[in-house]
């Protein structure tokens, strides 16, 4: 593992990236980011959309670049141009290209045909999130030699006590009288975000050069929430399950063969229940 290393986290006011900012400190010297409101005394302004990174990275002697900002997702925003996009990824990762990268990227790179995806499999993106992730990826691959792409599925559970707002709004919801319908048949591989942060953090200060997809164990989202609700003791009598339309855009099953990342870091995934049992509800 390393230690004597500087590392640069893009992106330390999201949810992961802020977990993972606090799990990388332990061990080597970071210096987050913040497009808007710190989160971190020691975050540094960076704005994707308009920032040149490299005097960033010469401040910081970074050694270690990790790319945990969720800009393909803005960016499929129809409002966003695309070819601005496009243009800031390639600036913003050749400015990496002497330093190792890890990029951040999704199952929802996958067409979700088939599930259980290793990391050989070829990606096959069939919504402009996942165009964007795939272009995100070639261009990490084509600029950078010592490099890891890993990509997570559904992430949950609480960062900092704080519990993720996926599970946050449907809590709130269900105790609120309102209704939710989740697909029976949509297929993803849930992970605790904190174990998240730790099989990132280990692969970002080794020398694994590749992909690395790090999930859970796979089951549908009805599944997921009702698991998860039952688990915070929320009454379930407002969720109900349903078939994804036939004509549906989204990707069905984009479960993860977490085979590698098993045998990289040795994180074995909590149940969702195991995971939510680990800080008492407030």
């Amino acid at each position: 593992m390393k230690k004597d290393c500087n590392v640069v986290l893009l992106g330390s006011n999201g949810y992961l990236g802020r977990t993972l900012t606090v799990r990388l400190q332990r061990d080597v010297a970071v210096f987050p980011t913040h497009r808007q409101g710190a989160l971190f005394p020691s975050s540094l302004q960076y704005d994707f959309w308009t920032d040149d990174l490299t005097p960033l990275l010469s401040l910081c002697q970074a050694d270690i670049v990790v790319i945990a900002m969720n800009v393909a997702y803005v960016a499929q925003d129809p409002v966003v141009d695309s070819r601005l996009f496009r243009l800031r990824v390639g600036k913003l990762v050749h400015a990496c290209r002497e330093r190792r990268v890890i990029y951040i990227s999704s199952d929802g790179i996958f067409d979700g045909r088939s599930g259980m995806y290793t990391e050989t499999d070829v990606p096959h993106p069939i919504t402009p999130y996942g165009k964007n992730l795939q272009f995100f990826e070639e261009r990490v691959r084509e600029f950078c030699d010592d490099y890891c792409i890993i990509r997570p599925s559904y992430l949950f559970g609480y960062a900092h006590a704080e519990l993720d707002r996926r599970l946050a709004r449907v809590r709130a919801g269900l105790l609120a009288g309102e209704h939710f319908t989740f697909f029976k048949d949509m297929i993803k591989s849930p992970l605790d975000v904190n174990q998240a942060a730790e099989a990132i953090a280990q692969i970002t200060l080794s020398n694994y050069i590749g992909v690395v997809h790090v999930g859970g164990v796979a089951m549908s989202v009805y599944d997921f929430y009702h698991t998860a609700m039952q688990t915070l003791q929320v009454p379930c009598e407002g969720l109900s399950a349903s078939m994804m339309p036939a004509d549906s855009t989204m990707p069905k099953n984009t479960s993860l063969d977490i085979r590698l990342m098993k045998g990289l870091t040795g994180v074995r995934p909590y149940t969702v229940q195991e995971a939510l049992q680990r800080i008492p509800v407030e």
